[in-house]
């Protein structure tokens, strides 16, 4: 999650799975996926799996990152 940020990510090829704030959603080539600041995120790579990531906000460092997980599978009970 971030404070500062938010981001816009596009899956360039390969399948995988996306959760949102509480939420699990397949996604594709093509798909492009919203990450409002402050929202809780995560993918994990089905496939092999290419995605492009904009950024957008007040400051973009690798500081705004905070991490709640490091597990898939705790973002799948969560």
């Amino acid at each position: 999650m971030h404070q500062k940020r938010s981001e816009v990510w596009t899956i360039v090829s390969g399948i995988g799975e996306f959760a949102l704030d509480g939420k699990i959603i397949k996604v594709k080539q093509g798909d492009v996926v919203k990450i409002p600041i402050g929202a809780k995120h995560g993918i994990k790579a089905l496939t092999d799996l290419e995605f492009k990531e904009v950024q957008m906000g007040t400051e973009l460092i690798e500081e705004d990152i905070i991490r709640l997980s490091m597990e898939w599978k705790d973002i799948e009970t969560k």
